[in-house]
């Protein structure tokens, strides 16, 4: 494979732009050490200099149009990258979009980048993704206490200050829920309802606020998401498949369905196109910090210092802890991270990359044979042992919805195998709830 073939196809990229947050959310799948704080610094440097200019350049050149920020939490650093958007569009004038995610714990600094881009980028179009789990029986458990009041305010804040500006904006929300969360809503009584008209109310108040026509709420993006990949047991798949069924019978859906319908509104190009169904990692979309990532969740993994700092914390209670594994990191490292100047590692990393996007062979085959041996002990339903057709859809199904290369390669030492926890979680009458919904 040739370099300047493959770079072509990639048109996005995810920048490291922070390295420390105010919060330490449960579910993150970044560990939070003291080390962040000099990462973070070194990370602020680069922004300052303009070097991330030079790598995005080196990394992918002319060709890109959408540039995610990505890190902690990326409002710690917009301030600086607000005087660096004359560069940035200098150097890449075909960009069309930037967007980020933040927890909006902080809402001056997002809204002095939003009128430096109305200013000096109009042009572009902003995406800003809201992490917001839902009522305060949720959100403040999983990120700090009075969040779910917190959040909100200053989202409605922030639309009243940028009232003014030209710039295309759109908003939308991220739900994360942990299976503490989901066994709640299904135990109360009105945890569901609460949960849906705690959004519903919060898209109301945007409604009545927001008099700019440039300035768009996806109001319907509050679908519930897992904490993936967890460490799901079989009990937990069948509390899932209660939660599904519920939300399902109210007229609601999970992000779970669209993943669903994808394979059915699309049938026709399975066979040929496999790389509609993977997520954009290495193949339309790379992460770059000073080296080249498959995605963003690749980002800190190639700091031996940050990786031993978290090995080192035996009290952290952060769920993805116990997955790091020093060997399996630094295989990542040597194989899959390559620098921003080695074009031979590039090239490697691409073609590797090539057969997790191409190829649904392993894919399919690793996921229907785990699943019946999950059957066979009780771990997940035996329809999947009776009906050959349903365990098909549910391989293809678990490879659309659950398509993760990182996670897979953290979890099993492999990019193109599924992590147990997964299928469990689907397997024990979940998936065939969200069946129900097409």
């Amino acid at each position: 494979m040739n370099y300047n073939h493959q770079i072509s196809r990639i048109t996005a990229a995810s920048l490291l732009t922070s390295g420390k947050c105010p919060l330490n959310c449960h579910y993150c799948y970044i560990p939070k050490t003291a080390l962040m704080k000099e990462l973070h610094l070194d990370i602020a440097e680069s922004l300052s200099n303009g070097a991330f200019i030079k790598n995005l350049n080196e990394a992918i050149g002319k060709n890109l149009s959408h540039l995610g920020l990505w890190g902690t939490e990326p409002a710690t650093t917009l301030r600086i990258l607000s005087k660096k958007l004359n560069d940035i569009t200098k150097a890449f004038p075909k960009i069309e979009k930037i967007d980020f995610s933040t927890s909006l714990v902080f809402i001056d600094p997002i809204v002095d980048f939003i009128q430096a881009m109305d200013r000096i980028c109009p042009e572009i179009k902003l995406g800003i993704q809201i992490s917001l789990d839902g009522p305060a029986f949720i959100t403040d458990e999983n990120r700090f206490k009075g969040a779910a009041q917190k959040i909100p305010e200053n989202f409605i804040k922030l639309i009243k200050k940028i009232q003014k500006i030209q710039l295309k904006i759109n908003f939308r929300w991220k739900v994360t829920l942990m299976i503490d969360n989901i066994r709640k809503m299904i135990e109360e009584s009105s945890g569901i309802d609460d949960f849906y008209l705690y959004f519903k109310d919060i898209n109301n108040q945007f409604s009545i606020i927001n008099k700019n026509k440039n300035i768009k709420l996806e109001e319907e993006s509050y679908v519930p998401t897992l904490t993936v990949p967890g460490k799901y047991t079989t009990e937990d798949g069948k509390a899932f498949a209660t939660f599904l069924k519920k939300i399902h019978e109210k007229n609601h859906e999970s992000s779970y369905t669209y993943s669903l319908k994808r394979i059915v509104n699309f049938y026709y190009e399975l066979s040929n196109k496999r790389t509609m169904f993977t997520c954009c990692a290495a193949d339309s979309s790379i992460g770059v910090s000073d080296k080249i990532h498959i995605c963003h969740h690749g980002f800190y993994l190639d700091k031996e210092k940050y990786i031993k700092s978290v090995l080192a914390e035996n009290d952290m209670n952060n769920w993805s802890v116990s997955y790091f594994n020093e060997g399996m990191v630094n295989v990542l490292i040597k194989w899959y991270t390559p620098e921003i100047n080695d074009n031979f590692a590039k090239n490697r990393l691409f073609y590797v990359m090539r057969g997790y996007h191409d190829f649904w062979r392993i894919h399919l085959a690793n996921v229907s044979a785990i699943t019946k041996e999950l059957a066979l002990v009780g771990q997940t339903e035996k329809l999947f042992l009776k009906n050959e057709n349903y365990l098909n859809l549910f391989s293809l199904f678990i490879n659309i919805a659950c398509s993760c290369p990182i996670e897979s390669f953290l979890n099993t030492g492999s990019i193109h195998l599924t992590p147990i926890s997964l299928i469990r979680m689907f397997g024990n009458g979940a998936f065939r709830e969200i069946l129900k919904t097409i």
